[in-house]
């Protein structure tokens, strides 16, 4: 089931469409937020959302999914799914609780961090299953900017955004959405074809982290530590408030100052002789050094993108005629769903 949006971009009744996608249209009078796991760290949401000065007349608050689970605040959690301004995608968590529900209604499911589903009183079970289940797989958010997913792991590398939520019927394609790492794990960094940003959690992370056009925003796995919220209109995530570099120049020059600092370090303990301390933190300067290579890595290929861009419009500036209006389309093509996409229409469309 998913939901007729009333002006405010707001539920308003629920209304059939394909339950494993729901599109949310532009919002025109407020802001759009996409926060990473909560897993019922309540009070860490409010404080984050509090310190935005969120609005729940006229913004909106995305949740990548893994509402339940491990965290303190679990009928505050609940009441989320009632809330006109909250939605979220489901996540493994949710699943998990969904099966083994499915499976044996009156099993005492406590399993990766459900304790508090044996709090509840039986009458209440199905009713938030049932609301569990509802929940999409991914989520669509129409903005200035582009087109943002919201889905709770990953999409296949390669797989245009397009393509992935057509096979979402696919089980072997939920599994993926619920349950892949394979993005961060290898750290991916070409991004989801199709779309301007996809915003995941599920994998945790020390922050908040960007690869391509994908954000990796489940920095507290449900332990201790403030949420990651994203702002769409502003391209930008906070933490409490505080807004972390997503610009991988930012956190590149920010990773080669600790690249210094621990190579520093690591000399003064190598002349002290203390032998285990050094390969300690020989270890952990490797470790540093391999994410800064990738994070050249990325601002390169954002470099060359540019300058693919560039050569491509001095070739459009060339064209005329019949050509010129196909260089343009294969060129939007290319930045489907994105800003680009948007501005090349409105300037030379």
């Amino acid at each position: 089931m998913g939901y007729r949006l009333n002006d405010n971009g707001n539920r308003d009744v629920p209304c059939p469409m394909n339950s494993k996608v729901l599109q949310l249209p532009k919002n025109l009078h407020g802001r759009d937020f996409v926060v990473g796991d909560i897993h019922f760290k309540i009070t860490d949401l409010h404080r984050g959302l509090h310190a935005l000065d969120f609005d729940k007349a006229k913004d909106r608050l995305i949740a990548v999914g893994d509402l339940i689970d491990r965290g303190p605040g679990v009928l505050d959690g609940l009441k989320l799914l009632g809330e006109p301004w909250f939605f979220s995608v489901q996540g493994n968590h949710e699943r998990m609780l969904i099966d083994a529900y499915e499976a044996n209604p009156n099993a005492r499911y406590s399993a990766h961090g459900a304790g508090w589903w044996m709090t509840i009183a039986d009458e209440s079970k199905a009713m938030i299953i049932g609301k569990l289940r509802s929940l999409p797989i991914a989520i669509e958010v129409q903005s200035d900017r582009g087109v943002v997913g919201v889905v709770h792991a990953d999409v296949p590398a390669g797989m245009a955004w397009s393509t992935f939520l057509e096979q979402l019927e696919n089980p072997a394609m939920e599994e993926i959405a619920l349950w892949g790492r394979d993005r961060i794990v290898k750290h991916h960094r070409e991004g989801v074809p199709g779309v301007w940003r996809v915003c995941t959690g599920h994998t945790w992370i020390p922050r908040p982290l960007r690869l391509g056009n994908v954000l990796a925003l489940d920095v507290t796995g449900g332990a201790d530590g403030s949420l990651a919220i994203y702002s769409i209109q502003e391209d930008k995530i906070f933490i409490d408030g505080v807004a972390t570099s997503i610009d991988q120049a930012d956190c590149l020059s920010e990773q080669l100052q600790e690249l210094e600092r621990r190579a520093g370090a690591l000399k003064t303990t190598v002349n002290s002789n203390k032998l285990i301390e050094t390969q300690v933190m020989a270890a952990e300067l490797e470790s540093v050094a391999k994410l800064v290579n990738s994070m050249w890595q990325d601002v390169r290929e954002g470099v060359e993108e540019q300058q693919r861009l560039v050569n491509a419009l001095h070739g459009l500036s060339l064209a005329t005629g019949e050509l010129r209006g196909a260089k343009l389309d294969e060129l939007c093509a290319r930045h489907e769903n994105t800003q680009v996409e948007a501005l090349l229409r409105r300037l030379l469309g």
